[in-house]
This record gives C-alpha cells, sequence and structure tokens, in this order.
C-alpha cells in the first residue's frame, strides 16, 4: 500500500512546479494563458497522436496542430466566436487531404477527425471561460483544475493507502473504490479553495455554489481519466508520454480537467 511513496519525492516536485505554472496563468491571464494553453495543446495533441501511431494508424495531424497552438491567442485577441471557422477550416483541410491522399486510410480519417473533438474541442473550453479580463473568469478557470485536480489527488493518495476494491480493472487496475469515493470528497473541497483564493480578486461567489461546481467537475473528471486510461490500455503504454516524471505527459495532466472545462463552462455562463 505504500509503494507509491518511493517516486514521491519526484512526483511533488514535479506537482510544485505545476501548480506554480498554474497560479502564474491565473494571476497573469492575458497572453500569458493563451501561450501556455497553446503550448499544452500542441502537446496533447502529439500525445494523441502517437496513442494512434502504436496502433498502426496515422492520422492527419498538421491542421490539428494549427489549430491547437493558435486557437486561444485569437480567442484572447479576437473573441470565441472565431473559433468555429477555424476549426471549419481544419475540418475542410483533413477532409481534402484525405482524398488527395491515396495513402490515407479511412481509418486514419477517423483518428483525425477525433483529434478536433479530443483533445481539441475538449481543450478549448479552457479558454471559453476568459483570460482574465473579468475577475470572475479566473475562479472559473480555477475551478476547471481545482475540482478534478484535488479529486485526482485525493483519489490517488486514499486509493494507494487504504484501496482494497478495484473500481474498473480491465481499464485502470490501481483505481479503487475506496479512491473514487475519496476523490469525490477532494473535489468538493476544490469549492473550498476556490473560494478563498477569489478573495485575492474581490469576488464573492458564494461557497455552496463553488463546491457545487467544484464537486461535479470532480465527478466527471474521474469519467475522464478513466477515459484517457482507455486510450493507454489500447496503446499498451502506462503514460501518454515522460515529458512530466513522476506524471506522465500533457495528457495524463489534464484528461480530468479536459472533460470538466465544458461542465464549468456552461455553469459559470449561465448560473453564476
Amino acid at each position: 500500500g505504500f509503494c507509491f511513496m518511493k517516486d514521491l519525492p519526484v512526483r511533488t516536485l514535479i506537482a510544485v512546479l505545476l501548480i506554480g505554472l498554474l497560479c502564474l496563468v491565473v494571476w497573469f491571464g492575458g497572453w500569458v494563458q493563451a501561450a501556455v494553453l497553446g503550448l499544452f495543446t500542441v502537446a496533447a495533441v502529439y500525445e494523441m497522436f502517437t496513442i494512434f501511431v502504436k496502433r498502426g494508424i496515422r492520422p492527419a495531424v498538421l491542421p490539428q496542430l494549427l489549430l491547437g497552438g493558435s486557437m486561444f491567442a485569437v480567442m484572447y485577441k479576437f473573441g470565441a466566436r472565431f473559433i468555429l471557422p477555424m476549426a471549419a477550416a481544419a475540418f475542410v483541410a483533413i477532409m481534402v487531404e484525405r482524398i488527395l491522399n491515396a495513402r490515407r486510410t479511412n481509418e486514419d480519417l477517423i483518428a483525425s477527425l477525433a483529434l478536433l473533438v479530443y483533445p481539441v474541442s475538449l481543450l478549448a473550453c479552457f479558454g471559453l471561460v476568459g483570460f482574465g479580463r473579468n475577475d470572475i473568469s479566473r475562479a472559473a478557470f480555477l475551478c476547471i483544475f481545482a475540482g478534478p485536480c484535488m479529486a485526482d489527488n485525493t483519489a490517488y493518495m486514499v486509493g494507494s493507502l487504504f484501496g482494497k476494491h478495484k473500481l474498473c480493472p480491465y481499464i485502470s487496475p490501481n483505481k479503487t473504490v475506496e479512491g473514487a469515493v475519496s476523490g469525490v470528497v477532494g473535489g468538493a473541497l476544490g469549492g473550498v479553495i476556490v473560494y478563498f483564493a477569489q478573495k485575492l480578486w474581490g469576488l464573492d461567489v458564494s461557497l455552496v455554489t463553488l463546491i457545487a461546481v467544484c464537486f461535479i467537475a470532480g465527478i466527471v473528471g474521474q469519467f475522464g481519466d478513466l477515459l484517457a486510461s482507455t486510450f493507454k490500455r489500447w496503446a499498451g503504454v502506462k503514460d501518454y508520454s515522460n515529458l512530466f516524471p513522476g506524471h506522465g505527459g500533457v495528457m495524463d495532466r489534464l484528461d480530468s480537467a479536459m472533460v470538466a472545462a465544458p461542465i464549468v463552462a456552461v455553469a459559470f455562463a449561465f448560473f453564476i
């Protein structure tokens, strides 16, 4: 039960660095947020591309890389409405490339289109909550991470120490029911963290509201984590990459947050 302790120092150091990066992004917003999200999206697209390659599928990936790398800068500078034509252009490029490239199979085409949704479209929701132009966007951005990340880390620690009953052994053999239940509580605690953090910008979103948003985000995030695990098991890999020692790649770190992002964006847009 204590085997996870051996890599705790490296894992903790990387976690601290990633949390520090998140704090910088939330604090400065603007071009800092757009640049970091763009770089992370490019890395996520490439990691998913390698997953397909390991299965003998070679999707067209340039349109998704260009879209993912530029969409946050465009959202910040010109507004989110320009993302739709950019996505349409990427779709047309993928379609034309399939028609003109005799070596591209329909399986490759399906994977190419899948990359537009997972991860590009989901990650785009990180920008839909705003770029710090108004303080409420900072709270929304924090919720995207606080709920899923608190759920993920709580589930990891409690599951490692006390987990007895396997949750989905055919998908992720290390996840336990005990960890998943504790993760739900951890997600709600993420709302408490956002509640106090928002005071830095003079916000006063109610504690109950933030707990509810992060609670739901934490639950959805656990499903996102399991969904990402299905791809890794399908490709026969442990992590999407080794970009972050002890944590895997960008997809390993954002798999929960990226599926929670649309939920948080909708919650803040319509109810907060």
